[in-house]
């Protein structure tokens, strides 16, 4: 895997394109390697191992070349490596021959001595780890003597590039044969299982010394290539850390004894940027979360000691970010003594006061890891919160006039919004939230009081008190009214206002209160904030501020009722509804025609007759002053309809003069069609449901002049469609023993409908709107006949009297 990961690196980070010469040499160094590795299987198949062996050690010559890149070099390596595992595989298969029983060729003590003749360092080196490798897994030899007699061997390469892949070589070797072994006290362990970590640490130590020593070589214009070049390398160096971190021996007391120590100290005594970016993230990712819980201090202690042009603040994030979420998924695996946020804020302030260039987006970014990391693991300590805040409205201050301020915006932005969704509208309370807002423009403070109203609205927190609503407000200002650079409403973010609008109507549903009294001054505090958002805000705040008012008025009324103490009586909440609908009507006539008649049924439901006359009387003055669509006005004067035979509490001549009123608007529609409809529902008002006031004439007379009006409709279809819709409260009239409708009215109506269909013009007859104007018909018939037929029905004997 680490392997792929290198050769993915390589083909992807920049690595330096090849020179025509580069090309030329690394195709002859692979065509030799094939070369030889044929030579050399051919001489292992004849079981000639001296010849494989010189086979091996010239085609391991080739790695003795400073001409190729690291890309070139890493494919030969790797081509070189596969070859060798044939030679290593053939010694084994040696050394089995001999444990059954037939003669070894050559023992591996005479072999491991054959191979250190090998005329060039390289090709013996890479041969002595081959057959060092084997040596160990048979057990003709001690382990760890044979690694670190190894280990010091390889010390005699000493070229950078060279040296890393050979000593990488001697770690993919000795993976499996390191001597491990279950965590054990120090005193306790076996000597062979502290070699394996000593082993690999002395190892990690050299390579990280070749890898730094290839930054100084070569003239100072290829800086830049040779820093690609070490970035394609990193790997080698990170895959001892690897092997460190998958030792059962390194248990959390080693690693914090010995081998983190070991290994910060070489990380600070390199003086390398490169290297110490890489490697302190390394050990971040690498060992388990409780061993970085083990060694906060002493990590962290290192990081202040690392180079001032290293990015500290990146580790420090990273190690936040693994520490927090560790602790938000495993919370009882943190030590109940371990006060984490202390030690880091001390070390996150000594990095940034040692480093006095530290820009103030930087310095915040830290203070957002820093937010992030107290609301997951103290989401219960505001303190901490609140000293985040402090030090970084401090630093924002200390910035003001080196113009760094302004490109922190969205680190301000995290610091205000991270910590909402743990502890809500808490953080609200602390005395430098307010602080930091005032540092933002308009646009990222619409987006903290956005986020503020979404995490309110998602954790359903209530707004019991005014003092809240105006605390809530004051956050969300640039949303209620317009500030200093609010933009117009256009196309281009009408449906961003909307949006915000949406939110700040769901906002109103938060304010809840079991005191009624609260509740009302809450309300009144958000109708004031709501009136100074204009026209263009009020069509979307004033809405849901009604209905929240007529909920509100529903319980003040049963408490009156239980005859219960109130101080705001249910009669000022209706009058509070009626300046806010009042407020409304000159810009959305439409919608405060439709809130006036949800306040009339409420008023009528309370019983208070002449506060729900005022209301449909308020209605039906918008729909003769403000309302000019034919559309709106049919949709409206539906409305009005529905509302008056809705109510139950008028008396006889306020009920008949508001219902006169509608029927007269009914018929005055302009479109046909929509008079016809508006007449016949309007008949619902002279036969009222409760038995209250009932005009039998004046319903027939509706009806009538319902049909007269549709039989001036020039579309045929549309025509009988309405018919049939007539019909229909022909017959609701009918069952409901309206005296004026007789089954002889039914009877003709049907004859009228049936000629209809028989002439409409064929083609019209099969249109989508015939279909569906057939099939209603077709429905209304056979529910007639259903009452027809139906003899326990005790209409059902008048229902006969229809002809079909």
């Amino acid at each position: 895997r680490i392997h792929y990961e290198l050769s993915c690196k390589m083909a992807t980070q920049g690595a330096p394109k090849p020179t025509d010469d580069q090309d030329r040499n690394s195709e002859e160094a692979n065509s030799n390697v094939k070369k030889q590795a044929f030579f050399m299987k051919r001489a292992l198949d004849d079981h000639n191992l001296h010849e494989g062996l010189k086979n091996a050690s010239n085609m391991l010559f080739e790695l003795r070349t400073s001409e190729h890149s690291p890309q070139n070099y890493y494919e030969l390596y790797i081509s070189v490596t596969d070859e060798l595992r044939h030679l290593e595989s053939f010694i084994q298969d040696d050394v089995n021959r001999e444990a059954g029983g037939v003669e070894q060729r050559l023992s591996l003590s005479e072999l491991y001595e054959t191979v250190q003749h090998a005329g060039n360092i390289i090709p013996r080196l890479y041969l002595l780890i081959t057959v060092g490798a084997v040596y160990i897994k048979t057990q003709g030899a001690p382990a760890m003597e044979i690694l670190f007699d190894l280990v010091e061997m390889t010390k005699g390469v000493q070229h950078p590039m060279r040296g890393l892949f050979l000593r990488n070589y001697l770690s993919q070797i000795s993976r499996d044969k390191l001597p491990d072994g279950p965590p054990a006290p120090e005193a306790e362990q076996v000597d062979d299982v502290k070699e394996s970590i000593e082993f690999v640490l002395q190892n990690f130590a050299e390579m990280n010394r070749l890898w730094v020593r290839m930054q100084h070589q070569g003239a100072v214009r290829d800086r830049s290539r040779r820093e690609k070049e070490r970035q394609n390398l990193r790997m080698l160096v990170g895959t001892n850390l690897v092997r460190l971190s998958q030792l059962q021996a390194v248990d959390k007391s080693v690693y914090k004894s010995k081998v983190l120590p070991r290994i910060v100290e070489q990380i600070v005594k390199c003086k390398d940027v490169i290297a110490q970016e890489y490697l302190m993230d390394i050990i971040i990712q690498v060992f388990p979360d409780d061993f970085h819980l083990a060694t906060l201090e002493i990590f962290l202690a290192a990081v202040s000691k690392l180079q001032s042009n290293v990015n500290v603040k990146d580790v420090i994030i990273a190690l936040m970010n693994r520490i927090s979420n560790y602790a938000k998924d495993t919370p009882d695996n943190i030590p109940d003594d371990l006060e984490m946020f202390p030690i880091f804020q001390k070390y996150s302030s000594q990095v940034i006061e040692a480093n006095e260039k530290m820009s103030c987006k930087d310095i915040l970014t830290i203070q957002v890891a820093l937010m992030d990391f107290a609301t997951k693991c103290y989401p219960d300590r505001l303190d901490y919160i609140d000293t985040i805040m402090e030090y970084s409205s401090s630093a924002l201050q200390k910035h003001a006039d080196d113009g760094e301020r302004e490109s922190a915006g969205q680190q301000i932005l995290a610091l205000l919004t991270t910590p909402l969704h743990a502890v809500v509208l808490q953080v609200l309370d602390l005395d430098h939230y307010a602080e930091l807002i005032k540092y933002l423009d308009f646009d990222l403070q619409r987006n903290v009081s956005t986020a503020i109203l979404k995490q309110l609205l998602k954790s359903k927190t209530r707004l019991e008190s005014p003092a809240m609503v105006e605390r809530m407000m004051d956050f969300v200002a640039p949303i209620v009214q317009d500030q200093e650079g609010t933009p117009d409403v256009t196309d281009d973010n009408k449906f961003e206002f909307e949006e915000e609008q949406y939110l700040m109507a769901r906002f109103v549903h938060a304010i809840k209160s079991d005191d009624t009294d609260q509740h009302f001054k809450s309300l009144l505090i958000a109708r004031k904030r709501f009136g100074d958002g204009g026209p263009k805000r009020i069509v979307h705040t004033f809405p849901p501020l009604v209905f929240a008012s007529l909920s509100l008025v529903k319980r003040v009324y049963a408490r009156e009722q239980q005859k219960e103490e109130v101080m705001v009586k249910s009669k000022r909440i209706f009058q509070f509804v009626h300046e806010i609908v009042s407020g409304l009507s000159s810009h959305s006539p439409n919608t405060a025609l439709r809130l006036f008649c949800q306040a009339a049924l409420a008023a009528d439901k309370c019983e208070y007759e002449p506060i729900a006359y005022e209301f449909v009387v308020k209605a039906l003055l918008i729909y003769e002053e403000e309302i000019s669509d034919s559309v709106d006005q049919a949709r409206a004067i539906n409305q009005i309809t529905g509302t008056v035979q809705s109510t139950g509490g008028f008396d006889t001549d306020n009920y008949e003069t508001l219902s006169t009123k509608a029927t007269q608007h009914s018929s005055k529609l302009l479109k046909k069609p929509a008079q016809a409809r508006s007449v016949y529902t309007s008949a619902h008002l002279f036969w009222h449901t409760d038995e209250g006031f009932r005009v039998s004439k004046t319903v027939l007379q509706c009806l009538q002049r319902s049909l007269k009006i549709a039989n001036v409709i020039i579309n045929d279809v549309q025509k009988v469609h309405i018919f049939i819709e007539i019909l229909n409260k022909y017959i609701y009239f009918f069952e409901k023993n309206c005296e004026t409708i007789k089954a002889e009215y039914l009877t003709n109506l049907i004859s009228l409908i049936e000629e209809h269909f028989a002439g409409l013009d064929p083609e019209f007859a099969n249109s989508e709107d015939a279909t569906v104007a057939s099939s209603h018909y077709r429905s209304t018939v056979d529910y007639i006949r259903v009452k027809q037929q139906d003899q326990e029905d005790d209409i059902s004997h008048r229902f006969q009297q229809i002809a079909i």
